[in-house]
């Protein structure tokens, strides 16, 4: 439908096998807050995103939240009840505020993609910092030293003057006659499956 608007809305739910912690800093990338404001979106509460949006956008924002590892769902504007969002919370991101009543599920769909340009930074790098390990316990051995001593492992002695081999074809073992199963299915039916 032209001119319908939507909002997307998250539920707290994850992206199956996805990492939730990992979920939690892609979402604190993508909306540029920190891990406290992230955990606010995970109350089991809907979030709302993003509102008064087409469907094209709106499907880019859930496929951009979908590879972050979040599920949204995306509500009809008349069926958004953004007149029921809590404005005073202020502990959120500007585009995202709580909403009262849980949102349709709605399978994800990719928006038309655009090829971005040559030399185009796709995603903002993040400074990982260095990893200190404390080494001054470890030494250098001199070039040839012997680092383990070498067992001599003794040859294995086995008496085998007890044994011969038997003739190809020969029986090893008497088989062993098994009863026939007994079972009483005179209480069993079966149900027509039409």
């Amino acid at each position: 439908m032209e001119g319908q608007r939507f909002a997307v809305v998250f539920s707290g739910r994850i992206v199956e096998g996805a990492n939730p912690q990992q979920v939690r800093e892609n979402l604190a990338g993508l909306f540029k807050v920190d891990a406290a404001k992230v955990a606010l979106m995970f109350s089991g509460k809907p979030v709302l995103i993003k509102k008064g949006i087409d469907e094209a956008k709106a499907r880019s924002y859930q496929a951009a939240l979908w590879k972050a590892g979040a599920v949204v769902e995306l509500i009809a504007a008349s069926d958004t009840p953004v007149a029921d969002a809590d404005k005073s919370n202020n502990d959120l991101p500007e585009a995202v505020t709580p909403v009262t009543s849980p949102a349709p599920a709605a399978p994800p769909a990719a928006p038309d993609l655009t090829i971005a340009e040559v030399g185009a930074t796709l995603v903002e790098p993040r400074a990982v910092g260095h990893v200190l390990v404390d080494t001054t316990q470890f030494d250098l051995a001199e070039v040839g030293s012997t680092l383990v001593e070498y067992k001599t492992v003794p040859t294995p002695d086995f008496d085998t003057s007890g044994m011969e081999l038997a003739p190809p074809g020969a029986q090893l073992v008497e088989p062993t006659e098994i009863p026939r199963a007994e079972f009483d299915t005179s209480k069993l039916s079966l149900v027509d499956n039409s």
